[in-house]
């Protein structure tokens, strides 16, 4: 059976006990874990296992959370106890939340937009490449931040939750209800003011849009 995803029952939780269920070198899956996995563009968490660091969470085929540590210091059928980088997670939630916000407005002001490649989000931005059939204008995206930016102070109640089919999905009121797996904030409010700029240009035919936080 898969890991227990505890962070999507509650994105917020910092600290839990679990049960060690393998360990193979310094790759330990648990029967439980608020470690969220990489995947779908968002990094994997760290922090700590019975006080052992926590260098990365990685998905394997079974669907299991994979945490990578530099040396464990439990056995397999241990009772541990775990603790995510918290600061760190937060920002990531922030910046994938608001990811979704700026994605419905680039897809308003850009007409035509369309993501062109699984993007990347961690703790400092994030990354996303987009085919513009209209090309670049970069008064356009001055528009964008601003609409976000007015979006997300509205302090509008977000909701993460599955489906029957197994499927998550992030609705917001006024933005298409997307699928995600991702970790998100509770209310638009908790993002603060975000910077939205053009980031390297990624290729021929797409422009990278970069999204951080204005702290």
């Amino acid at each position: 059976m898969p890991t227990k995803k505890l962070y999507w029952e509650d994105p917020y939780q910092r600290e839990f006990d679990a049960v060690v269920g393998s360990i193979d070198g310094n790759r330990v899956i648990l029967n439980q874990t608020c470690f969220y996995a990489k995947s779908g563009g968002q990094v994997g968490d760290t922090g700590e296992l019975n006080g052992a660091r926590v260098a990365d969470t990685i998905k394997d085929d079974a669907g299991n959370a994979v945490h990578i540590l530099e040396e464990p210091n439990f056995k397999l059928g241990d009772v541990i106890h775990g603790k995510i980088d918290w600061e760190r997670r937060y920002k990531i939630m922030k910046l994938h939340s608001a990811a979704h916000i700026v994605y419905n407005f680039m897809s308003k002001v850009y007409p035509g937009a369309k993501i062109a490649s699984s993007g990347i989000v961690d703790e400092r931005k994030d990354k996303q490449d987009y085919i513009l059939p209209d090309g670049w204008d970069k008064e356009k995206l001055v528009i964008v931040e601003k609409y976000a930016n007015d979006f997300i102070a509205a302090d509008k109640e977000i909701k993460c939750w599955t489906d029957a089919d197994g499927i998550r999905h992030w609705l917001v009121a006024g933005v298409p209800d997307m699928h995600c797996g991702g970790i998100h904030v509770k209310r638009t409010s908790e993002i603060g003011r975000v910077s939205v700029k053009r980031g390297k240009k990624p290729g021929a035919g797409k422009e990278r849009i970069e999204i951080s936080l204005i702290e």
